[in-house]
Parts: structure tokens; C-alpha cells; sequence
């Protein structure tokens, strides 16, 4: 018997995607039948994406094995497919609304464009130091994070500034037990 554990999901109005630790993935719609699909690789990330009419009828998963694939709801039908062979695939953001356009960060720091309109589909863009946990566009600005680490480049990656964020917080000392009784030597 399989025992599939969920290891992403993404509820929508319209019903939830569940990604499986096999690369299953199934949308379960609020009503009707759920429909099934598998993947090469194990899904790590989800993103949803609004069509034109409003609500979600596009989803981009980036998998465990450098890959970046495109599948409608509620059919799970593969509408595009990015292999960027770079390592595990942590985070994605859509660049333009309305277009296949993203940005893609990897568990090595790499962040790619990939882009179905272009004759070169995948760009590598710039890289950080350590992996990739989240990224964020604001206007022409990227906004990478990994782990307390805050990079905030452009789309070129030119300009470049680094914070660290857990510098603000206060660190708690912590009293030892050994540090608070004093016990002779031999006791």
C-alpha cells in the first residue's frame, strides 16, 4: 500500500491542489471529480496564477530536480515546461501578469528568468550566498531572501544591497547549569 504524505498545497474559491511526496498532484474541486497527474520530480514549490477572466486557471510547480512546470486547472493539462538543471527549485515569482514570465530561485543560490516568449528560455540572472527561501518583484527591484539574509537587486542584477535581519533583534543570554552552581572538585 502507498502511503502518499502532501507535502505542498494551494487552496483556491474554486478547490485546492495537493502535491504528493510521489509527484502526484491532484486538484480536488469544490464540486465535481478530482482530477490526477504525476510529475517527474517531487513538487517543491506551488504557484497560482489568475487568468484573464479572474480567477485561478494556471499553475507553476518547480520540482526537486531543476524543473519548472506549467499545468491548467482543472484538467492538470502541461502547458510549458523550463528544465534548469540547477538544483532543487525553492521559489517562483511571475514577473508580468498575463504572460508566462518568471523568476526562479534554486537551493544554490541561483535565481533565473525563465520566459516562454523568448528564444532562450531560461536566463540565469545573478546568485547569491546560500539558498534561495523566497522572492519578491517591486516594480524594478528583486527582493531575495535566504533564510535572516535580505538581498534587494534589480532585474539585471546591477545594483546590489545586502541586510541582515537578525541584527536587530536583542540576543537572550542563557545561564549554563554548569555556569550557576559551583561544585567542588571531586564532589
Amino acid at each position: 500500500m502507498n502511503q502518499r504524505t502532501i507535502v505542498r498545497s494551494l487552496t483556491t474559491n474554486d478547490g485546492t491542489l495537493v502535491a504528493m511526496n510521489d509527484g502526484v498532484v491532484s486538484w480536488k474541486p469544490r464540486e465535481g471529480r478530482a482530477t490526477r497527474t504525476k510529475l517527474e520530480g517531487l513538487p517543491t514549490v506551488l504557484l497560482a496564477m489568475r487568468g484573464p477572466m479572474g480567477p485561478v486557471d494556471a499553475t507553476a510547480i518547480g520540482t526537486s530536480d531543476g524543473h519548472v512546470v506549467v499545468l491548467t486547472i482543472p484538467r492538470l493539462e502541461t502547458v510549458a515546461k523550463f528544465s534548469l538543471n540547477a538544483g532543487s527549485i525553492r521559489a517562483l515569482t511571475l514577473v508580468d501578469e498575463g504572460s508566462m514570465h518568471f523568476l526562479v530561485g534554486t537551493q544554490h543560490g541561483a535565481v533565473w528568468s525563465v520566459c516562454d516568449g523568448r528564444t532562450i528560455r531560461c536566463v540565469h540572472e545573478f546568485s547569491i550566498d546560500g539558498p534561495v527561501s523566497s522572492l519578491h518583484i517591486e516594480g524594478e527591484r528583486v527582493h531575495v531572501r535566504s533564510g535572516w539574509i535580505h538581498h534587494v537587486r534589480t532585474l539585471d542584477g546591477t545594483s546590489h544591497d545586502v541586510e541582515n535581519t537578525a541584527a536587530s533583534y536583542r540576543v537572550k543570554r542563557h545561564k549554563r547549569l554548569s555556569q550557576t552552581y559551583f561544585m567542588p572538585y571531586p564532589a
